[in-house]
């Protein structure tokens, strides 16, 4: 890899890392706060709302961010079009959702459902509004600002979201958590893009980007509705309580999960896109993502499964021990999901998300079958079907990688058995010593340690490649200090 790109990947990682890490920090620190002021009933009625929002946010945006993002010479006119583009199908969903929201709430039978529905579905209207900016920041490997707006919107959103759940506002304060951060991240997106829309409106950039966007709003619609068809039919099967219960485990799992993911997700797809004409320097670099992926997320995952009971009765309190259960198996999916997302990724990188398409029609008409087959088995049914989904899917790109690229399934094997291997050593030993403490406190405290310290003594010994990179940026820090100190002639 060139040292300007080099430089440009590891710098867009670096503020990456501090934009995702702060976000979910940042989710998590306020997360414990709010579900210790509120009930899993709150919790279940913006459960139920998820994929509403969810879905109508991957329909405003149409694919055409991606586009944006894979044309290198996206023009203003472009950038006009698809703003306004996407503006208006902003305001079509919410005024049709404002429409709908009382057959939501009487669909769930949640009494006072309507209102909190019209006010949360306001920011999809903020979406449209600065879809083009973060494309633009996107498009630029702009990490640092993008860092900034994230972490300020969440930090000040969820400051006032406490402050209105400690006033007893109940489910109001997940509300205005959301809507919030939603309308400050708006705000800061112009301020910081320093992008306007010009008056322009061309068909031709919309018919230009379509088949390749169309067959990533097929994608992103198949999937928002599926990974987000459980709390709907916990919900509408079980309880609300029941909803809120799995909405946290998958919170608490999705925390990692997430934040490996996106954090290589924004800088794999551009920096990806930038050398799609070199397939096999692609192809190194995607490798080079996945063994780094997998570095991180199997020991994480591996320690939530350990550490799960202590750790919701320590920051939760007793009121949330339903959904340990829950997040010691969504781990597992959680730990294998961020590899589905880069295979998205490369699919896309190389002009082929029909390929992605094709493939969630085929996996959610499997995943729907067995959905029907284990929906009266109960939740704990449910979430293993999502397991074995996940995996299912995981094995689909790997051949399809195979198949549309020179990036073999053994390869992939390869690259991340070390860290999956050492990962379930350390989860091994951090139970056994899980075992021997007396408290909720050591048991949360010293299996983490013991899990720590075993994984990167391993992972060390056996060099895996991420350890041979620190190394070597050490050596280059070092020798570019001492060439700043040594004295010029």
């Amino acid at each position: 890899m060139p040292d300007s790109l080099k430089k440009r990947t590891l710098n867009a990682l670096v503020w990456s890392f501090v934009d995702k890490c702060g976000q979910q920090l940042l989710y998590f620190v306020s997360g414990i706060i709010l579900a210790n002021l509120l009930s899993p009933e709150d919790y279940g009625q913006i459960g139920v709302l998820t994929l509403f929002i969810t879905l109508s946010g991957i329909l405003v945006d149409s694919g055409f961010g991606s586009a944006l993002i894979r044309k290198k010479n996206a023009t203003e006119t472009d950038y006009s079009t698809i703003f306004y583009f996407n503006l208006g199908i902003s305001l079509l969903f919410y005024l049709i959702l404002f429409a709908a929201a009382p057959l939501i709430a009487d669909f769930f039978e949640i009494p006072g459902l309507t209102p909190v529905a019209r006010v949360l579905f306001l920011s999809i209207l903020f979406q449209g509004f600065s879809l083009i900016q973060q494309v633009r920041l996107t498009k630029h490997i702009a990490f640092t600002h993008l860092a900034r707006i994230n972490i300020v919107a969440i930090l000040l959103g969820s400051t006032a979201a406490i402050a209105y759940a400690w006033q007893g506002g109940g489910v109001w304060a997940l509300v205005v958590q959301q809507l919030l951060i939603a309308l400050l991240r708006t705000v800061l997106l112009w301020a910081y893009g320093h992008w306007r829309p010009r008056a322009c409106f061309s068909l031709r950039s919309i018919r230009e980007f379509l088949s390749y966007s169309s067959h990533l709003i097929g994608t992103g619609v198949l999937n928002a509705i599926y990974n987000n068809l459980y709390p709907m039919l916990i919900g509408k099967g079980y309880s609300t309580a029941s909803v809120g219960f799995y909405t946290q485990a998958h919170r608490f799992q999705e925390i990692p999960s997430s934040l490996v993911a996106t954090i290589f997700r924004s800088v794999a797809f551009p920096v990806l896109s930038t050398i799609n004409d070199e397939p096999d320097r692609m192809i190194r670099i995607f490798g080079k993502y996945i063994r780094t992926i997998s570095f991180f997320i199997f020991p994480v995952m591996t320690l939530f499964i350990v550490i799960a009971e202590p750790l919701v009765l320590v920051l939760l309190s007793e009121k949330w021990a339903a959904s340990i259960p829950y997040l010691q198996r969504l781990c597992i999916a959680g730990a294998f999901s961020p590899f589905i997302i880069l295979y998205y990724d490369l699919f896309n990188t190389i002009g082929r998300s029909d390929i992605n398409l094709k493939t969630e029609i085929v996996k959610k008409i499997l995943l729907t079958a067995g959905i029907f087959f284990c929906f009266g088995q109960g939740i704990i049914a449910l979430i293993w079907l999502w397991v074995a989904y996940t995996l299912a899917s995981l094995l689909a790109s790997m051949l399809l990688g195979q198949a549309f690229t020179s990036y073999r399934a053994a390869r992939f094997v390869r690259d991340i058995t070390p860290c999956l291997l050492l990962s379930a050593a350390a989860g091994v030993a951090a139970w056994g010593v899980y075992g021997c403490c007396p408290t909720l406190t050591l048991r949360l405290v010293v299996p983490l340690a013991a899990f720590v310290v075993f994984y990167l003594l391993g992972t060390y010994l056996a060099r895996v490649e991420i350890w041979k990179e620190f190394f070597r940026w050490k050596d280059e820090r070092r020798l570019s200090r001492d060439s700043r100190n040594t004295p010029q002639p």
